[in-house]
């Protein structure tokens, strides 16, 4: 069964660092994505707020995959009728995993407010954007889980049949004459008080998931009281058993309504870590609509960290002092090389030589790029397989270069794929072309200067709340998280609590920054 979830995910919230690497965080509401991409999330509906938590918790993540995909603009009409340039998969490219488990990202314990229980913010990198050359590429997320609907009531229903034994064996003790006083109505015989204790909290769990009760404590002495052996009576535990076993048909009722054909004898007689038959598993699949590019825009970019922070494992964390005190700097990049040149950094170089035949006609050579850049090609080792598309590798030939006049009009629809220059490098790789030159100091404009050198007002915000809104027949009993609709305030208006942990976005006009998203921690 697949569902789209776009309503559970916050957007994916994105930044690179300083390398090129991608840091990026985004919130999941775990309990609403498993419960309302249930098949019978119109029976959890009707059950309550502890039951819903129950289900979301049994419903375990069998596979979690995140990948990266090559996007473009493609012009299509709106809903309006107007012209619009939305970011479409690239057909030449094919999805790259970023992450394989969710063990492989960290969740972040944000101090926001609003914040549903079952809100988690996931945080880890994309360590594999930095080797990309160019392109802009857009993240998907698939997730398949086990509908926890079925192993709860599986689970419930063994407790209460176990708890219904003991009750029965219990009654059939004080039928022995010497075990109970008939004129006291009073047990002669102690149960354990763990025994009893345990025999009513499975009866008052189960009747949580159908009632909402004021006070849980409450209610366990007042069942634990009816079953209590120095104070039971053969009629007092006579209502306790009436009463679970009215907990007992609700929840067989709900099997029976799920169809699986399950019986609430064989459930009795599982294992109590078996599950279900046919208990279905469910497909989630979120892509985000949030994109990043390789290429750096006008070959620069605003730090305010001046470097500073770890490579990997998620976004950077920063203290409170350090994100008040930081000051966006510029950083320049190297002038672009040429199409030629960007080949040639890659070891690919064309000798061009006419063979002109007896009439003076050039000689149409169509030998195929594959056998000096595909995988297969051994004298040069591929170097260019893993850059180019298949598209390129096709219908690039060295022929269609030797017999063109203009070699760098030939290779300039290649040439980006292979661009490292635009695009941040570690220092240690060699074909590194991001050079940090002196950083542009802000300036204040003023008549004498000939061009304005003031740089946009940048801001640090800090994410405060998730707006709510109002309840659907399907949702919880508490009001719904709008996790696109997130609130931001600048840092100065914040108060922040020793201990904190928050997320927090630079922006600098329509700079590109890099650990524009950040975590900040009040130390």
């Amino acid at each position: 069964m697949a569902r789209n979830s776009n309503s559970h995910f916050t957007d994916l919230m994105i930044t690179k660092d300083v390398y090129g690497n991608a840091d990026f965080i985004f919130g999941v509401d775990m309990d609403r994505l498993a419960i309302d991409n249930s098949p019978y999330s119109a029976l959890i509906a009707n059950m309550t707020d502890v039951a819903k938590r129950q289900v979301a918790s049994n419903s375990e993540i069998l596979s979690f995959n995140m990948t990266r995909r090559q996007v473009k603009k493609e012009l299509s009409l709106n809903s309006l009728g107007s012209p619009q340039m939305p970011e479409v998969f690239s057909s030449e490219t094919i999805s790259h995993q970023v992450l394989g488990s969710v063990d492989e990202m960290g969740e972040v314990p944000l101090a926001v407010s609003n914040k549903a229980s079952g809100v988690r913010y996931l945080t880890a990198s994309d360590m594999g954007l930095s080797k990309q050359t160019a392109g802009t590429y857009q993240y998907e997320l698939s997730i398949s889980t086990i509908d926890g609907f079925i192993p709860t009531l599986n689970n419930l229903l063994k407790r209460l049949h176990r708890t219904n034994n003991d009750v029965a064996d219990y009654l059939a003790l004080l039928d022995v004459p010497e075990n109970y006083d008939l004129k006291k109505r009073k047990a002669k015989i102690l149960i354990r008080e763990t025994k009893t204790d345990e025999m009513s909290k499975t009866y008052v769990d189960a009747l949580s998931y159908f009632q909402n009760l004021k006070n849980i404590a409450t209610e366990y002495k007042r069942s634990s009281s009816l079953i209590a052996s120095r104070g039971a009576s053969k009629e007092s535990i006579g209502t306790f058993q009436k009463r679970l076993n009215a907990v007992i048909s609700k929840v067989e009722r709900l099997i029976s309504k799920t169809g699986t054909g399950t019986t609430s004898s064989s459930v009795a007689n599982q294992p109590a870590n078996s599950g279900l038959p046919n208990t279905p598993t469910v497909e989630i699949k979120q892509s985000f609509n949030n994109t990043i590019s390789v290429e750096c825009k006008d070959d620069k970019y605003i730090d305010y960290f001046g470097g500073k922070g770890k490579i990997g494992g998620g976004l950077n964390v920063y203290s409170d002092t350090e994100a008040k005190s930081s000051v966006p700097k510029t950083i320049y990049l190297e002038t672009p090389l040429t199409s030629l040149e960007m080949l040639e950094s890659r070891g690919v170089t064309f000798s061009i030589n006419s063979i002109i035949e007896a009439t003076g006609t050039p000689m149409q050579e169509t030998i195929s790029s594959a056998k000096y850049i595909d995988s297969s090609a051994g004298s040069v080792g591929g170097l260019l397989k893993d850059d180019l598309s298949p598209i390129d590798l096709s219908t690039i030939s060295v022929g269609n270069l030797v017999n063109t006049i203009d070699i760098n009009a030939a290779v300039s629809s290649m040439a980006p794929k292979l661009s490292s220059v635009n695009s941040f490098q570690a220092p240690a790789d060699k074909i590194t072309k991001a050079m940090p030159k002196q950083a542009l100091t802000p300036q204040v404009a003023t008549d004498d200067m000939s061009m304005s050198t003031a740089p946009a007002i940048s801001t640090t915000l800090v994410l405060v709340a998730l707006e709510t809104q109002n309840m659907d027949m399907h949702s919880m009993h508490t009001p719904e998280p709008m996790l696109k609709s997130l609130q931001w305030k600048p840092i100065e208006e914040v108060n922040i609590e020793k201990g904190a942990t928050l997320l927090c976005k630079q922006e600098d006009g329509s700079e590109e920054v890099v650990n524009a998203f950040f975590v900040m921690e009040r130390r």
